[in-house]
């Protein structure tokens, strides 16, 4: 990155200082380190608002354990992403982040579904599937 800092030779020592003019940002707006840039620039605050998007989804799979399998079972998951931060604080550790994560609610009426999965042996293998209701954006556990 040259053209960032102008350095000269002091005592014998190489002394450096950044070429950077100050910088003031308008009210919304903060300071922004980019990739590759040597300057910060000023940037809104949120350039365009973040969307929280976590959603339920089905499809139909096929469901194995060992030997044993079952056909054609309908399979709800969530997927998609949350917003998260850091901020600054004045006590330590003087940083405090803010995750959410994308996760289920399970269906409170029914929240499982039994299924007998068919073995090879002509066995009968049970499994416990749950069933997701909904899904949304919440507190990440450990974070």
């Amino acid at each position: 990155m040259d053209g960032c800092l102008s350095c000269r030779c002091v005592n014998g020592q190489r002394r450096c200082q950044s070429n950077c003019p100050s910088l003031h940002c308008s009210e919304g707006e903060v300071k922004v380190l980019e990739p590759g840039v040597c300057c910060p620039v000023c940037r809104r605050e949120y350039p365009e608002d973040p969307v929280a998007e976590c959603r339920r989804y089905t499809e139909v799979r096929n469901i194995t354990k060992g030997d044993c399998r079952l056909d054609n079972v309908e399979v709800s998951f969530c997927r998609g992403r949350c917003l998260s931060r850091i901020d600054v604080i004045l006590e330590e550790p003087y940083l405090q982040a803010f995750c959410d994560c994308c996760s289920y609610r399970l269906d409170p009426q029914n929240p499982v579904h039994f299924l007998s999965l068919q073995c090879a042996s002509g066995d009968v293998e049970p499994v416990v599937l749950p069933v997701i209701h909904s899904c949304e954006c919440t507190s990440c556990q450990g974070g």
